[in-house]
């Protein structure tokens, strides 16, 4: 595991390396006389990051709208610094809380995209850019397959090392969701440049609200796609609620909730009356090692102030709480933290607590699919202690 975290750590400063380089190359190239539309271009796909639709494991936008005029109208070189710049802005300055490797991981990502994507683009015969010509289809439609080849290429093998830990989504989903941007990213991108050749950099800026109202259109879809996934993680549970195998009900409850939010660390704790502490008794983590030996008290830390208050607790952010972030366990491996208390007729019977490695992570939006969650692994948990105690009563009998 450690060598496979080593290898994932190296992939990610060897591909940030390979964006350094082709910043190198490609700055003489640069032309600086257009500088004020590439800030608008620079501008419209930091737009685009902050309306992206985002779900477990990714996010998509229509950048790639941006993405594409710019290349046709500026040329390669602008397009590489266009969409890096972007990024950093969109997903890091101003961002989503991504710690500092991902944030340049993800800048690389793009620009060797597009970096690819312009070497096959000349490879396929790509004419002069400037005008769209038929002539010049062809070697369009290669520059943006192998551009969306190469980007999801790069992720993949990024994620790969920690597909295993939160297998909420298959890698098909993403590919789909992403592919569907670029039905209206294309079109779009295109008409940004046939209205810049008409009217210059104004055109194209009208033409970027109709990508930023697509986006809205498939946000609402992906959150439909999402809640029905949460139904049916709820429906699972409570199909299944009469399992008397303690550990087998909660894998099932942890690998659930992977429908619900992602996350990198998922823990059941059980209550233990004689030791007067929640123990962990499942746990889905590289930290297993470490996180059994740390029990939950009633009434200390995040997760035994859930279990004291019988509601949920969420972290946004363990850098932003001074009480948490110099707390050993789990904050000095999560960012986002959530712990949700088991409440039934017998008391608080356990708290399952989930960890990931990105900030917020959790938010209001999951309490409600927690709460219902829980309740009904509150149930099934009761009912299997008691179903042991029953078992225990009468082979005492024997």
């Amino acid at each position: 595991m450690r060598w496979r975290g080593l290898g994932n750590v190296l992939y990610t400063w060897l591909v940030i390396g390979a964006a350094g380089y082709v910043l190198v190359d490609l700055f003489p190239d640069l032309n600086f006389d257009v500088s004020q539309e590439l800030l608008i271009m620079i501008t419209l796909i930091v737009l685009a990051e902050w309306f992206a639709v985002t779900f477990p494991q990714g996010v998509v936008s229509g950048g790639f709208a941006v993405i594409f005029a710019t290349f046709l109208i500026y040329g390669g070189a602008a397009a590489v610094y266009v969409v890096g710049i972007a990024i950093l802005i969109g997903q890091g300055i101003a961002n989503r809380g991504n710690p500092l490797r991902t944030t340049l991981f993800n800048v690389a990502q793009y620009m060797l995209a597009v970096y690819g994507a312009i070497h096959l683009y000349n490879f396929a015969g790509g004419a002069v850019l400037g005008r769209l010509t038929i002539e010049n289809l062809l070697p369009l439609v290669v520059f943006v397959i192998s551009y969306y080849m190469i980007n999801h290429l790069l992720v993949s093998l990024h994620q790969a090392p920690r597909r295993d830990i939160y297998p909420t989504l298959s890698r098909l989903d993403i590919l789909k969701w992403d592919a569907y941007t670029y039905l209206f990213a294309i079109p779009a991108g295109l008409l940004m440049v046939l209205l810049y050749n008409q009217l210059g950099i104004i055109g194209s800026v009208l033409i970027f609200a109709l990508v930023i109202a697509a986006q809205f259109m498939l946000r609402m879809y992906v959150n439909l796609e999402l809640a029905n996934r949460e139904l049916t993680a709820l429906y699972q549970v409570s199909s299944r609620l009469a399992i008397s195998d303690l550990d087998e009900l909660m894998n099932l409850i942890l690998k659930e909730l992977l429908r619900i939010c992602d996350y990198h660390t998922g823990i059941f704790y059980l209550w233990r009356h004689e030791k007067g502490y929640f123990e962990p008794v499942v746990i889905k983590s590289h930290f297993e090692q470490h996180l059994l030996k740390d029990p939950v008290y009633p009434g200390e830390g995040f997760a035994g102030l859930a279990t004291e208050s019988r509601q949920p607790v969420i972290v946004k952010d363990v850098q932003a709480e001074p009480q948490l972030k110099n707390q050993p366990g789990l904050p000095q491996w999560m960012r986002s933290l959530t712990a949700v208390p088991l409440v039934s007729s017998q008391g608080v019977v356990g708290v399952i607590v989930l960890g990931s490695k990105f900030p917020r992570s959790f938010d209001r939006g999951h309490l409600h699919a927690f709460s219902i969650m829980a309740g009904q692994a509150a149930v099934a948990v009761t009912n299997a202690m008691l179903s042991d105690r029953l078992r225990l009563f009468f082979d005492s009998q024997d």
